[in-house]
């Protein structure tokens, strides 16, 4: 044997035991001569031979990847690497891949390496999409701390004055006042929910027992002309989630499903604990392997356009502005999933409907009872209440309205203002704060640094919105959190409660 025939059969060995990337021998014309193993998995089989390396790729991939084995074969320098995309229809969709090409040394004809970069793709859009979602719960957090602090200064001015008894026609407008600023901060309260960033409080729900308990306003909101068919296993699989944001979802998809079939049709919610033995590409994110609990709603309207798809989850995106749509409504779903530690995926065909499936870790922990709202004590019941509030016009109002209510309140602008009123020998039994403010101390360490002088001191939180209270950040501190804006007799009924 030659010295070339050894060295063409250690480079054969080398060729086929290559894992990591697909090799194709290529004659001048482009054409393969020799494929390796991990080439043929990639395809789903073995290339043929004489078949030219480019018919291996999707056709939008094809030009590109022709371009770089012409460059090759006409000697160095090596063209760039290509993405491009393999024409085998059982790889997911999501797939990438990257092609370089090179020319043989020795001989006539070029190295076409293929290299399978999807998991790279994944990690880099999860990061960017994660990068992206921070910046607007940033952006989200500083317009809703703001904006509901000025809601809730307009909703108090419009009750104390409604309070007094105007005329029928300034009573009118007051009670329009009231609510839109509801309107307004139901909106806020999507926004945070789309960027993940809102006070939860989640327990272990039966989600087949929790689906069948909505049911029933779920039918009422669709009306006549539409359907509505359960396919649950109760009490179903269990996961921690806030019932209420879970209710928040369901109706969202619900509306969505009713509005995609405006001449009536069958809306069905499936439920289903699933065990994913390999990870599953979703809107924006992958779903990892393990059990699951999976909630579907299903709709037989026209389905979503594929080049809708990728942006139906965007906030404000929507395609019925002109019908009063918001587009926030598959924007929360998926921060109330996100928030919650799921995944929501989504597989929708023109002219046969539309399938959204919300992914909830399956827990095997026990069923957790709604813990019973806290009841005032019979009677009126005056408390020395602390009040911190950095807004004037907010804490002026509320300061209004407690003392209306028959307690003695201190009012301080922020907490060292709040510490110095102690310092003074004032000795709160119920301290109401908010948990943003300026100076070097919030709310919440306020809260802490009150409670080591005063242990029996209640404490009732309030804010438009706050990092410290975002996802479970008060369980387990026992203090009541009031989300602004609040209505006054809210307040008033939380601090005699407290």
């Amino acid at each position: 044997m030659t010295d070339r025939d050894h060295e063409a059969s250690a480079f054969r060995r080398l060729f086929e035991a290559e894992e990591a990337a697909g090799l194709a021998v290529l004659d001048t014309e482009g054409r393969i001569r020799l494929a390796n193993p991990a080439l043929a998995e990639f395809c789903g089989a073995a290339p043929a031979a004489g078949l030219h390396g480019s018919a291996l790729f999707v056709e939008d991939s094809r030009a590109a990847v022709a371009g770089a084995i012409a460059a090759a074969l006409a000697g160095p320098p090596a063209p760039p690497v290509v993405a491009a995309r393999i024409a085998n229809a059982a790889l997911p969709p999501d797939a990438s891949f990257e092609v370089a090409c090179r020319p043989l040394r020795g001989e006539p004809g070029a190295l076409m390496r293929v290299v399978d970069v999807t998991a790279r793709r994944r990690m880099q859009a999860q990061m960017e999409e994660g990068a992206r979602l921070q910046s607007i719960g940033q952006l989200a957090g500083g317009v809703a701390h703001d904006f509901n602090n000025l809601l809730a200064a307009i909703s108090g001015a419009a009750e104390a004055a409604l309070a007094r008894g105007p005329e029928a026609e300034t009573a009118e407008d007051l009670r329009q006042i009231l609510d839109s600023a509801g309107r307004g901060a139901r909106l806020l309260r999507q926004l945070l929910a789309f960027a993940s960033r809102q006070a939860l409080a989640p327990r272990v729900v039966a989600l087949g027992s929790a689906v069948e308990a909505m049911a029933p306003l779920l039918t009422r909101l669709l009306g006549a002309r539409h359907a509505l068919v359960l396919e649950l296993d109760l009490p179903g699989p269990r996961a921690r989630v806030d019932p209420s944001q879970l209710d928040q979802a369901l109706l969202n998809l619900v509306v969505n499903a009713r509005d995609a079939m405006p001449e009536g049709g069958t809306i069905r919610i499936g439920l289903a604990a699933i065990d994913l033995a390999a990870e599953e590409v979703a809107q924006g994110a992958v779903i990892p392997p393990g059990p699951w609990a999976v909630l579907s709603v299903a709709d037989q309207g026209g389905g979503i356009p594929p080049a809708l798809l990728p942006r139906i989850f965007e906030p404000f995106f929507t395609t019925r502005r002109g019908q009063g749509g918001t587009g926030l409504g598959l924007s929360t779903v998926l921060g109330i999933l996100r928030q919650s530690g799921g995944h929501v995926s989504v597989s929708s065909e023109p002219g046969r409907g539309t399938v959204f499936r919300l992914w909830f870790p399956r827990s095997e922990a026990a069923v957790q009872a709604e813990a019973p709202p806290a009841v005032a004590p019979a009677g009126a019941v005056a408390r020395r209440v602390l009040l911190v509030e950095d807004e004037a016009p907010l804490r002026m109002l509320t300061r209004r309205a407690l003392v209306g209510a028959g307690h003695e309140v201190q009012a301080a602008e922020d907490a060292e203002a709040a510490l110095a009123a102690v310092d003074d020998g004032f000795v709160p039994e119920v301290l109401v704060t908010d948990v943003t403010m300026p100076g070097e101390m919030d709310g919440l360490a306020l809260a802490e640094t009150l409670r080591l002088r005063l242990p029996g001191l209640s404490v009732v939180l309030v804010s438009g919105y706050a990092a410290a209270a975002v996802g479970e950040g008060l369980a387990g501190k026992g203090v009541r959190f009031l989300e602004k804006p609040f209505r006054m007799a809210e307040l008033a009924a939380a601090v005699a409660a407290a």
